[in-house]
């Protein structure tokens, strides 16, 4: 799992880590003796269930960007199988020459803006897949072969689209993140009435609610992929050159 570091997440955990420190440092202390077992058991409930959410969004992660892959393979291969029909029999050419522009109009749909916006490009796929089965007749066998691999791998790639925005729409609802929020706040309130006065112990506890608010934010960052979500879609964008390179061979 490698979630890029940027700027403002380097300064989000600095942040985190600090103010967690301060507030023990500066929060009054109560004198419940049995306030430390609540923590302790409060501790390894929060620990157990943010270590599943993020197995769960890390092993989700890892599916979308494995469709992501599939997805532009075949988007390139669909582009190649078109154009290797249309370098066979000059009639496809005017064929090839739409594909050519429906591909591009799809892949380009993706520039300035996130993967939130994926469901907004159908339309444009639609276009692509449908202008397949426009193909002027098929004339001989290796024609007849090209197109049948032809609509394989635009079934491949619809297969792909719908298992993305599956993984994509299966993230963690905002109740999910209301309840991770409010054990997380649950949390805070039994480290700092378990701490005592002592300066060792109040940095312990500031030490206890950084680790607890770094794991939220572990969670947010794998689950919503939110410091990712741009260079997804540039992904898309980056396709276009490898195609136009192929479009001058």
């Amino acid at each position: 799992m490698k979630i890029p570091v940027t700027q403002v997440t380097l300064l989000r955990l600095i942040c985190l880590t600090v103010g967690s420190i301060a507030f023990a440092l500066v929060t009054p202390v109560g004198d419940d003796i049995t306030s430390g077992e609540l923590h302790l058991a409060g501790a390894l409930f929060m620990a157990a269930i943010i270590s599943l959410l993020v197995r769960d969004a890390a092993a989700r992660r890892q599916k979308l960007f494995e469709a992501v892959r599939v997805e532009l393979n075949k988007i390139r291969r669909i582009y190649h199988l078109a154009k290797n029909l249309a370098a066979a029999n000059q009639k496809y050419r005017t064929w090839f020459t739409d594909m050519h522009g429906y591909v591009y109009e799809y892949l380009s749909s993706f520039a300035g803006k996130d993967f939130d916006s994926y469901d907004g490009f159908n339309a444009s796929f639609r276009k692509l897949s449908y202008h397949i089965y426009t193909v002027p007749d098929l004339e001989t066998k290796k024609d007849e072969a090209l197109f049948q691999d032809l609509l394989r791998t635009a079934s491949t790639v619809a297969e792909s689209r719908q298992q993305i925005k599956e993984l994509w729409d299966s993230r963690l609802s905002a109740y999910g993140w209301t309840v991770v929020l409010l054990m997380t706040l649950a949390f805070v309130v039994t480290t700092t009435m378990a701490m005592s006065e002592t300066y060792a112990s109040r940095l312990s506890a500031g030490l206890l609610i950084a680790t607890a608010l770094l794991a939220v934010d572990l969670l947010w960052e794998t689950d919503t992929l939110a410091g990712e979500k741009k260079d997804m879609a540039t992904r898309y964008v980056d396709n276009i050159g490898r195609l136009e390179l192929g479009r001058r061979d």
